[in-house]
């Protein structure tokens, strides 16, 4: 059998790509290492938030993939939900920020809405007035309940036609042949392709390792917590603080960034990047993070996944510093890996004629990433070079 796609890698990118080259009529072919996600696209909050991208092009996309997402909330509703994001800052000059971005969405159609230090107590009451100067409130923004929306997306992938799902399959060779494409997996079996699409996420010594292991790429470790179930405590959507408005893309074209001082609190939270999100699941327990240590791409196959406690005592200080929270066990601790590229925000190469490779998104996969492989797929389909992918159409 032949096929038209074939995608190599079902995480976030991988899938939507599947998702994207079905809805074109297209007969794919979807390989998996594993038997169940749990790379990046799992180790995460699950928060789809344009919000914190910058204002072009990714900003564009996430705001795309937010209609994609509504698309399957009709069909996942425990697993997709839209009830914002509200970022709060810590100190006058970031509320001012806040207020600066709040402009600049006007000026571009993105809702957003000021609040108080008191509605932002109001919406979410857990939140320190010592900490709270002021807060800025999207209501189109939503959260995933990473795990389980990547199981029913699977399922849906695998009931659609013109899909075959390989998993626990590694593919260990890909090479253009007369025919197409063929792809060699460690199980022995092989598959013809007319195009194939790598999306190896942090795995970038497998594939085409001299392509994917340069300065362009590097590695970040995340390191992030869940809280047992607390009791009585309601946080509503994604809730960003002040460290994430000094991080995040997106506030860095406010006029004031520049002139932000440093705040106040222990340089050990800017060594190991760390700036505070929430989100609590269904469950009502709450995840709390996360921190960015970086490597480089040679790094990729001799990580580890060890947790380090100094992170963990930092992130919970601040935590407690923000929340006025009853008690804080933590149920689970974890880490995990993404790729990053360092120029345009994601890397984007054809290795050869018929095989591109797809992957150093960074931290914005689940916000952008539906909305990138809508495109990326539609140009490899129309023979479209995979950097015109990314030309800003606004």
């Amino acid at each position: 059998m032949k096929f038209d796609i074939t995608i190599v890698g079902a995480g976030i990118l991988g899938s939507f790509a599947a998702y994207h080259a079905l809805k074109s009529g297209k007969k794919v072919l979807l390989i998996e290492a594993s038997t169940k996600p749990h790379g990046a696209t799992v180790r995460n909050f699950g928060q789809v938030v344009p919000s914190g991208m910058n204002l072009k092009l990714w900003r564009n996309l996430g705001r795309r993939s937010l209609e994609l997402y509504g698309e399957l909330a009709t069909i996942m509703p425990d697993a997709l939900w839209q009830n914002g994001s509200l970022y709060v800052a810590s100190s006058l000059e970031e509320a001012n920020l806040l207020e600066e971005m709040h402009e600049i969405n006007r000026e571009t159609n993105y809702v957003s809405k000021l609040l108080t230090s008191t509605q932002c107590h109001k919406q979410i009451n857990l939140l320190k007035q010592s900490y709270c100067h002021g807060g800025l409130y999207y209501p189109q923004e939503m959260s995933a309940e990473s795990s389980l929306l990547m199981k029913y997306f699977w399922k849906l992938l695998e009931d659609t036609k013109n899909l075959h799902f390989k998993k626990a399959s590694p593919v260990i060779a890909v090479e253009e042949v007369k025919n197409g494409v063929q792809l060699r997996c460690s199980t022995g079996e092989s598959f013809i392709s007319e195009q194939v699409m790598i999306c190896c996420g942090h795995q970038l010594s497998h594939l085409f390792p001299h392509l994917l292991q340069t300065e362009q790429l590097q590695l970040s470790k995340l390191q992030m917590l869940r809280t047992q179930k607390i009791k009585g405590v309601k946080i509503p959507g994604n809730l960003l603080t002040g460290l994430t408005i000094r991080r995040y893309e997106a506030f860095k074209s406010c006029p004031n960034y520049k002139n932000l001082p440093k705040p106040h609190i222990d340089p050990s939270y800017g060594k190991f990047g760390i700036h505070l999100l929430f989100r609590q699941s269904a469950d009502g327990s709450i995840i709390i993070g996360d921190s960015h240590e970086y490597f480089t791409a040679q790094d990729s196959g001799s990580l580890d996944y060890e947790i380090c406690q100094e992170i963990n005592s930092l992130m919970l200080a601040e935590a407690k510093r923000i929340l006025n929270l009853p008690y804080l066990n933590v149920a689970r601790i974890w880490n995990g890996y993404y790729s990053q590229e360092s120029s345009q925000g994601v890397f984007l190469k054809s290795a050869t004629e018929n095989i591109h490779l797809i992957t150093g998104i960074g931290g914005k996969g689940m916000t952008t990433g539906p909305a990138l492989m809508e495109r990326v797929v539609k140009g490899i389909l129309d023979k479209i070079p995979l950097d015109e992918c990314l030309i800003d159409e606004s």
